[in-house]
């Protein structure tokens, strides 16, 4: 795996793109360059079946870094609870939990990956394990992704920081915070310590 040896990587990092994004898109090809993530095709596959895609992409035998964008994001959360002890730090980028209220707005999403709204309903009431470091990011100008449903996410779960970026949901004018989370998780480093990550706690 080719890393910038400056980034001082202790875990490697996997990317899981958002639903009508690709390998090649403009996170997964910075995150490649920058940190040599892995970053697997997710292609036409519903979220069940992204979660497989990268259960098989997690290096072996160290933990990973896996960072998620948009329905990516979702798929990160299902892998996060499927084999918590293989992922280090968890990073989502404007995770699209209630993605299943825009069912009726795009009728071809299902016909492509039958089941996805459904699926996505079930993986928006999960948390983020414990026992997880993990960092949400989420632009307070995001179309998509209600601001609210992802702090109820923080909010329910415990270990994990929020960082609100004035941005929508591309977060294309926020790579340099998502390049500095990304470092410090791939370095090791506990994010929620940082002064500039707000975090939520559960009353």
């Amino acid at each position: 795996m080719a890393v910038n040896a400056a980034m001082n990587v202790t875990f490697p990092v996997v990317f899981a793109h958002g639903l009508e994004g690709s390998p090649d898109g403009t996170k997964g090809t910075y995150l490649r360059e920058l940190f040599g993530a892995v970053v697997p095709e997710l292609g036409q596959l519903d979220i069940m079946g992204q979660v497989d895609v990268l259960e098989d992409a997690l290096p072996l035998p160290s933990r990973s870094v896996v960072v998620g964008s948009s329905c990516g994001g979702l798929a990160a959360l299902g892998l996060a609870n499927r084999c918590p002890d293989r992922i280090a730090h968890l990073v989502l980028l404007a995770p699209a939990i209630g993605m299943e209220r825009h069912r009726d707005e795009n009728p071809e999403v299902e016909k492509r990956r039958p089941g996805i709204f459904d699926q996505a309903a079930g993986f928006s009431i999960l948390s983020i394990p414990p026992s997880m470091r993990a960092t949400v990011i989420h632009g307070n100008r995001d179309p998509l992704v209600a601001r609210d449903d992802v702090l109820e996410l923080v909010k329910r779960s415990p270990s994990a920081g929020m960082v609100l970026v004035d941005d929508d949901h591309s977060l294309l004018s926020s790579k340099d915070i998502i390049i500095s989370v990304v470092k410090r998780a791939a370095a090791g480093e506990d994010l929620l310590s940082g002064s500039w990550v707000e975090r939520f706690d559960t009353p």
